[in-house]
Parts: C-alpha cells; structure tokens; sequence
C-alpha cells in the first residue's frame, strides 16, 4: 500500500502544484514542455521506487517495470490528441482517471497488493495527503472546465467621481462640485483568480471538519463564502453558475473527507 499511495503522490504533486496552467496548455505543442513535465515525473518516481528497493522492499526488477510503465504511458496521454479532441471538461476527467488507473494497474499487477486491514502510521498520512490533494486540486481543477461553459463574466464595481456642474441662483452663477457614486457592470474575469484559492482553502477545510466528525461547522464556512459573494447574487446567472459550483466542490469534498476516514 505505501508503494502504491507514494505513486499517487507524486503524481498528484507533478501534476498540479508543480505543473502551471502554462506547462499545461504549451506542453501539447511544444515537445521540450513536455519532457519538462515528464522529467518531474520521472524524479519522483525514481526516488519512491529507489527508498523502497533499497529498504528491499521491491526488486529492482519490478522498480523497472513500474517506474518505465509509469512514464512511457504517461508521455503517450499526455502527447496524444485527446486533449484537443474532446471536450476540456470530458478530456480533463478521461486523462486522469487513466493517469490513475495505470499507477494503480502496475502496481498491483507487478506486486499483487491485498488491501490491509490496519494502515500504518505511514500509510495513513499518505492517505490522508492524497484524499488532500484529490479534493483541493483534483477536484477544483475538474470543476473548472464543467462549469466553464455557464460561467458569466460579469461582475459589478463601484466607483466614485467627481462632478462639477454650473448653477444660477437669483442672478448668480456658480459652479458646484459633488462626489457621485457609480455602479458600472463589466465582463472580465477574477483578480489574480482569487476564487480558485477561495474555493481550494473552502475545501480543505470542508476535509478536515469530516475528518474529524465536526460536520455541523461546514455551514458556516458555505455562509461565509455566499457573503462574500452577497450583492452578486442579484444577476440570476450568476447566482445559478454559483449554487452549482459550490455544491460540486463542497460534494467532492465531503467525499473525499469520508473517505480519509476509512484509514482513521
């Protein structure tokens, strides 16, 4: 189970917080990108597989056999057309899932692990930081794409200006400035794509409460967020586009919280 769980990691890890939106949309077109990306890969594979052969837990044989399956298929989806085929969405969720299938295929395949009935400490915080990973980035990043179809690019801002405007009062004539407030609708996107983090940190911590049996806190942070969110609500799509996105995400993440369980 360690081996496996530590293959999981590094892919989550290579393919998400140390793979960029950059890395992933050039790394189709451009091949030196995606030997870059598949270099992280490779390290990271070599050093699970190389700590477990020399702790004589595997041959190196079946090392080889692991570590070799693990990179060529990965170079092969990753340089392959699907991407470009499908939809993002559909294309995103097919590239993982056999991502993670073949890891979980090799192993048990070259290895034959039988499912414990007890989790090491190790195991556990493996666990528990691949269910982490899998709610926070796994999820947030497929969401993205299933929602990107309905997502409005409307929001609202206020600003203030000064206006200075000439009166005439008995015979006078004079000229007034006043502050006016101004609300202007514009279609653009997030600053610096807060809700990504917004949404990333709601998750973590949606885990954590299911972790530890304290469900009835999650309320509070779904409230927490619509506040923020409060005068955008008034445009029904967005309001709609938000309701959907977050019972996704806060689904995903009770999921994945339930299933961390399993190891405690």
């Amino acid at each position: 189970m360690t081996l496996l769980l530590s293959l999981l990691l590094v892919h989550l890890l290579a393919d998400f917080p140390l793979q960029s939106k950059r890395m992933a949309k050039s790394k189709q077109r451009q091949f030196r990108v995606l030997l870059a990306h598949i270099s992280i890969h490779s390290i990271g594979n070599s050093i699970v597989l190389g700590l477990l052969y020399a702790l004589g837990h595997l041959t190196g044989t079946d090392a080889a056999l692991i570590g070799g399956g693990i990179v060529l298929t990965h170079l092969f989806l990753d340089g392959s057309p699907l991407k470009r085929i499908l939809h993002p969405a559909l294309a995103f969720w097919i590239d993982q899932l056999l991502h993670i299938g073949i890891v979980t295929g090799l192993v048990l395949y070259v290895t034959g692990i039988d499912w414990p009935t007890s989790f090491t400490l190790l195991d556990q915080i493996l666990w528990i930081v691949v269910w982490g990973l899998v709610a926070t980035e796994l999820i947030g990043r497929g969401i993205a794409p299933l929602l990107a179809p309905f997502a409005p690019r409307l929001i609202e801002s206020h600003f203030e200006r000064k206006v200075t405007r000439k009166e005439q009062l008995d015979g006078l004539k004079r000229s007034v400035t006043h502050e006016v407030e101004d609300s202007a609708r514009s279609y653009t996107t997030e600053i610096n794509g807060v809700g990504r983090y917004i949404g990333l940190v709601e998750r973590a911590i949606i885990v954590c409460l299911v972790t530890v049996n304290a469900t009835g806190a999650i309320g509070f942070i779904i409230a927490l967020k619509a506040l923020a969110r409060f005068k955008q609500f008034d445009d029904r799509r967005f309001a709609e586009y938000y309701i959907i996105g977050s019972l996704l995400s806060i689904l995903g993440a009770l999921l994945c919280g339930m299933a961390i369980r399993i190891a405690l």
